[in-house]
């Protein structure tokens, strides 16, 4: 038996002996998902406040690097970072944050993700020993249903959401109206003015350039970006978004000519995407911060995450954003690709028309006056 095994087992006792008598307070949301995800959770946190009862406190478990983003939230709810990978392979800090999940003292937790593990999720829900845990009924995950189904016992409560491929801050919205008894769309993508800095101030008019992804073979080819500069640098200044190791992993973008690198924290990128003339982003954490900044925003994605991710649904795209991808039969695959890579990148990325790149980056531009 795995150590991480009987750790589940020795604090699956202590929840025995336990029981439910102890009093609870506070509300507990996970979600699991990258930043990206994050980013858009928080525009979820107004309709998951009408579960709290009284100013109980609401924590959001999150991935650690997605603390990166807490400004977004009200000051009110605290993230709590925990690094997923090494939960699932260090066993003395499985138990760490197990016992410390279980020693909060939960009156209610609410797993959010559709698609979600049942050795990380699942383990920390039953750590918890709320007095009421709550998630969706999960999205089917052939090697770990079986695992998923046994889990059901930790559950008071699934919430059976519609059939079929949905965005998840759709699945968001389909659980917290079935928490909250309400009928509301998904929230539009657009931060509140107070959760966001003020933006940064330069001399020239900018373009901001996002081409890194952490899946390199979801970022589109050097020269999709070289024909953008080459479009805009007459007028705007360039900058080159990077995050850490990004340029390390891609020396290529180093030798781009005439551009300002910018590899600051997200809160501070934040500041900067507030006053671009336009941003061109992957489909990624930055692309979600500029398009809820509300500046123009186009989106360089592939069709793997198609209806999951991007586009948006259209309750909630706001009209500052654009969306282009390659359209292929195999959509929505999730990175489970079935062709093999062209160039080193998804055929889905790589046949990206840089003529349509370049002609949405120039009326994006026109349309928001820069142009």
């Amino acid at each position: 038996m795995k150590l991480s095994a009987l750790v589940d087992r020795y604090v699956m006792l202590r929840r025995r002996r336990q029981g439910r008598s102890r009093r609870r307070r506070g509300v507990l949301l996970i979600s699991s998902g990258g930043l990206g995800d994050t980013i858009l959770f928080s525009l979820m946190i107004p309709r998951f406040r009408a579960l709290a009862m009284d100013g109980e406190p609401i924590h959001v478990l999150v991935q650690t690097k997605s603390q990166a983003v807490a400004f977004l939230f009200p000051p009110d709810v605290r993230l709590i970072g925990m690094d997923y990978r090494r939960f699932l392979r260090n066993p003395v800090y499985r138990l760490g944050v197990c016992l410390d999940f279980n020693n909060a003292g939960y009156r209610l937790v609410v797993s959010a993700d559709h698609l979600r593990l049942p050795t990380v999720d699942d383990v920390i829900v039953m750590a918890c020993n709320a007095e009421y845990s709550i998630a969706m009924e999960p999205r089917s995950w052939p090697k770990h249903d079986k695992q998923l189904l046994a889990n059901r016992c930790w559950y008071d409560r699934w919430v059976k959401v519609k059939s079929g491929m949905a965005h998840r801050a759709v699945r968001w919205t389909e659980l917290a109206n079935a928490l909250t008894a309400r009928d509301d769309p998904p929230p539009m993508v657009r931060f509140a003015p107070e959760r966001v800095p003020n933006p940064a101030k330069r001399e020239r008019p900018f373009v901001v350039l996002h081409p890194f992804s952490a899946v390199a073979l979801r970022q589109h080819p050097i020269r999709q970006y070289r024909r953008i500069i080459d479009a805009v640098k007459a007028d705007f200044d360039v900058i080159l978004s990077a995050g850490p190791g990004d340029l390390a992993r891609n020396p290529e973008y180093s030798e781009l000519a005439g551009v300002i690198v910018n590899e600051e924290g997200l809160e501070a990128k934040a500041a900067l995407l507030g006053a671009a003339s336009l941003v061109a982003s992957v489909d990624t954490s930055v692309m979600h911060l500029a398009a809820g900044i509300g500046v123009p925003t186009l989106c360089l994605a592939g069709a793997a995450h198609v209806v999951d991710s991007i586009p948006y649904d259209i309750r909630m795209t706001p009209d500052n954003v654009v969306f282009l991808y390659h359209d292929m039969e195999c959509r929505g695959c999730l990175g489970e690709c079935i062709h093999p890579p062209e160039n080193g990148v998804y055929p889905c990325v790589a046949r990206l028309d840089p003529d349509k790149v370049t002609a949405a980056v120039l009326k994006l531009l026109k349309k928001g006056g820069a142009a």
